[in-house]
């Protein structure tokens, strides 16, 4: 994934100020380390699910999740 994704993943995770267990229990994630390393670059590739869960989990637009729009909601 491109660093539009990870720099707002990680905007969006310092926001929320939830722990990695606490999103990866609310996505049905196998554990934390998965979004750890989604928001250090560390999974390069994720899905439109995998996108859309993290979005809606977020409240935000997947779109603009992925950097494909400025509009964030």
């Amino acid at each position: 994934m491109d660093e539009i994704f990870i720099e707002r993943l990680k905007s969006l995770i310092k926001e929320s100020k939830l722990t990695y267990d606490e999103i990866a229990g609310g996505l049905d994630f196998k554990s934390k380390s998965t979004v750890f390393k989604y928001a250090n670059g560390q999974i390069t590739k994720i899905g439109p699910t995998g996108i859309r869960k993290l979005a809606n989990f977020f409240g935000v637009s997947p779109s603009w999740l992925a950097g494909f729009s400025d509009e964030k909601y």
